[in-house]
C-alpha cells in the first residue's frame, strides 16, 4: 500500500522502505514540507522494521532542486527565518540520512540538480539511469550548496572535480558521473528501480548490526567536520536567499 504526505509517497517492498519524491508537476522540487516529511520517514524506518531505505523520484526526474517559490516565501520572512528553516529542516534531513543505522540507496532515475544532487550525494549508495544528468546548479540561482554538497562532492569526487561542479554549475551525464565516482552503477532507464531494489535486498540479507556499524564507520570518515560546515551554511544561505541575486533569479522563475 502506498501512502502520500506533503509530496512524499511511501511503500514497502519486502524489507525495503521505498520513498518517492512525488511532485512531478514541479519536477520533484523540494519544499520545506517535503523535506520534513522525508526526514521523518527515514528516521522512522528502522522502528517500522525496514532494513534498507530506497529513495527515488517520480518520473521523469529524480529531483530538480529546491522549490524556488517555496524558498522565496521563506526568504520574505527574513534571514533568520531562512537560517532556521535550513538548519531545522534541510540540515535535519542531511543528518538523518547519515545517522539512520540502515543503508539508504538513491535510485537516480533522472535529473539530480542543486539540492537534488546534494540529496543523492548524501545517500550511502547511488544507482543511476543512463539518461540521468547531474549538476550543482545552486550557483545559477545565486546560492551555495545549502545541504553540504561542497563537502559531499569533495569527499566523493576529490577537490578538482568538486570545484568544477560547484563553481561552474556544469551538467554531467551518467557515464561521467560513474567515471568520477559520483554514482556506483549506471543501468538502462527501465532497470533503475529494479536494480536499486535488488541492491537493497542484498544489503538487507547481511547481518544488521555489523551493517549498521560499518555504515557508522564510513560516515565518521565522510562527515568529519560536516556539522561545522552545515552550521556555517545556515547563516550564509540565509543572507543569500534574502539578497538581490536570488531575488532576481526567483523573479525570472515565476514569470
Amino acid at each position: 500500500m502506498t501512502h502520500e504526505r506533503d509530496g512524499l509517497s511511501t511503500r514497502r517492498e519486502g524489507d525495503t522502505l521505498v520513498l518517492t519524491l512525488d511532485r512531478p508537476d514541479r519536477r520533484n522540487a523540494l519544499t520545506v514540507a517535503l523535506v520534513s516529511a522525508l526526514a521523518d520517514a527515514v528516521a522512522a524506518a528502522p522502528a517500522a522494521g525496514a532494513r534498507t531505505v530506497l529513495l527515488t523520484g517520480a518520473p521523469p526526474v529524480f529531483c530538480a532542486g529546491g522549490d524556488l517559490t517555496d524558498l522565496s516565501a521563506v526568504a520574505d520572512r527574513g534571514a533568520l527565518a531562512v537560517s532556521e528553516t535550513i538548519y531545522g529542516q534541510f540540515h535535519r534531513l542531511v543528518r538523518t540520512l547519515g545517522e539512520v543505522p540502515v543503508p539508504v540507496v538513491a535510485a537516480v532515475n533522472g535529473a539530480a540538480l542543486g539540492a537534488g544532487l546534494d540529496l543523492a550525494a548524501v545517500c550511502d549508495l547511488r544507482v543511476a539511469s543512463s539518461e540521468a544528468v547531474f549538476a550543482s546548479s545552486w550557483i545559477g540561482v545565486g546560492l551555495v550548496p545549502g545541504m553540504g554538497g561542497a563537502t559531499w562532492l569533495t569527499r566523493l569526487l576529490g577537490g578538482a572535480r568538486a570545484a568544477e561542479l560547484v563553481l561552474t554549475g556544469k551538467r554531467i551525464d551518467a557515464a561521467t558521473a560513474e567515471r568520477w565516482n559520483l554514482v556506483h552503477e549506471v543501468v538502462e532507464p527501465d532497470a533503475v528501480l529494479d536494480r536499486a531494489l535488488k541492491l537493497c535486498a542484498d544489503l538487507a540479507a547481511l547481518p544488521p548490526v555489523a551493517l549498521a556499524r560499518s555504515k557508522a564507520a564510513l560516515r565518521r570518515t565522510l562527515t568529519e567536520g560536516a556539522d561545522a560546515e552545515l552550521a556555517a551554511l545556515g547563516a550564509v544561505q540565509g543572507s543569500l536567499l534574502t539578497g538581490p541575486e536570488f531575488a532576481e533569479c526567483a523573479a525570472r522563475f515565476r514569470r
